[in-house]
């Protein structure tokens, strides 16, 4: 199996790229624009893979995604859970759906709360073992926080619910689907330290394990929902610059000149 994680330094932020060396697949997830959608055809290309699918975990709000770039380019299916308020079509996921290449297998999981279309996506390398290797958590779960609630776009996202009850199942989505994955999984997040997606005590450090997360992480060691609620909001970093626009863009309602930023 191939991994490899694709880092944008100054803004936190990271994506990934997966595949099966046998069936020459591969798969994107998390594409940033400031990439571009030729980084990652290059870096697929370079290890002998061909981009097959092209995952997003949700609508992204502090950077322009390329994932419809890219998908166009490579051909590959662009993929998103269901329920995914955008204007443009796309390949729909569901809770527990498999996609394998080769030997590499993919499952959605349902992680909402960042996001009401938020997934999370476990990874099992079959070559070597039916345990899962690791998972990619989005904005669910960070190393040492969480992602914050307050980034939907009014009344152009479905489904939108008051921060009360997105902080409800942000909880249980990491308590209860995350949390219940094995120990060894090792944690792969869309951002780390510096990014304004999380909260002050988001980590420098670009992965982590389930077991390390359940013992240390701050958010997750509130005793309840409510205490959850209370500590994301109180350690919330300042609200993303653009975040609007770029929400905007990502979810298709509008479009980016040259001259805008492609991130926060």
């Amino acid at each position: 199996m191939i991994f490899r994680q694709f880092r944008v330094e100054k803004l936190g932020q990271a994506s990934y790229l997966l595949g099966c060396v046998r069936a020459k697949e591969g798969i994107v997830v998390d594409p940033i624009a400031d990439l571009g959608a030729d980084f990652y055809l290059m870096e697929a290309a370079d290890r002998g893979l061909a981009i097959v699918h092209v995952l997003e975990t949700h609508i992204h709000a502090d950077y322009a995604s390329c994932a419809r770039g890219l998908a166009e380019a490579s051909g590959a299916d662009h993929h998103l859970f269901h329920s995914a308020p955008v204007k443009y079509s796309f390949a729909p996921l569901r809770d527990r759906e498999i996609l394998d290449i080769g030997k590499v297998r993919v499952q959605v999981l349902a992680t909402p709360g960042h996001t009401p279309e938020h997934v999370s996506y476990l990874v099992t390398d079959r070559a070597r073992s039916e345990e899962p290797w690791f998972v990619l958590t989005g904005d669910s779960l960070f190393v040492g926080d969480v992602g914050r609630l307050d980034l939907l776009l009014g009344d152009q996202a479905v489904d939108v619910i008051d921060e009360t009850e997105r902080a409800r199942l942000q909880y249980q989505s990491i308590r209860n689907v995350l949390f219940s994955l094995p120990d060894h999984v090792e944690v792969y997040p869309a951002h780390y330290g510096g990014s304004a997606c999380g909260g002050v005590n988001m980590s420098g450090k670009v992965s982590s394990t389930i077991y390390f997360e359940k013992k240390y992480n701050l958010a997750m060691q509130q005793p309840d929902e409510a205490a959850f609620a209370r500590f994301v909001r109180e350690n919330v970093r300042p609200f993303p610059e653009n975040y609007a626009r770029l929400k905007s863009y990502n979810l298709g309602l509008t479009g980016l000149t040259e001259q805008e930023p492609a991130h926060a």
